[in-house]
């Protein structure tokens, strides 16, 4: 009977192991997502996962200042540097979004034109 109260205790902690380190192998680092070839689906999976790291960067510099870990120095420009990143990483979204817009609209306008000559 003791073997059950170590195989719960081994399950516990690898549960946990595993619940610290997904966030470290869910991530993919940038230099990855910019060396996979891009077609529609993964350029905007990647235009996404370079707006999130770059939030979470944010992040974690504010969480730093906050505790005591940097100094106000090195705070601005970390900041400044990871507000960059998002700024830019947001404005490719919303280019690319605008870019998937005008290609809908387009579309449209072709399916509506050969609507109204097939009535005719």
């Amino acid at each position: 009977m003791q073997l059950l109260p170590i195989l719960f205790a081994i399950l516990l902690g690898t549960l946990a192991l595993a619940f610290v380190l997904y966030p470290i192998y869910r991530r993919i680092p940038i230099k990855i997502a910019q060396a996979m070839p891009l077609t529609p689906s993964s350029s905007s999976l990647a235009q996404a996962e370079r707006e999130r790291t770059a939030r979470a960067a944010l992040h974690e510099v504010e969480l730093d200042y906050q505790l005591g870990n940097l100094a106000e120095t090195d705070y601005r420009s970390l900041h400044t540097r990871y507000m960059r990143r998002a700024a830019l990483a947001m404005k490719s979204r919303r280019e690319h979004e605008q870019e998937i817009d005008e290609l809908i609209e387009e579309q449209l306008h072709r399916m509506k034109e050969k609507d109204e000559h097939a009535t005719e």
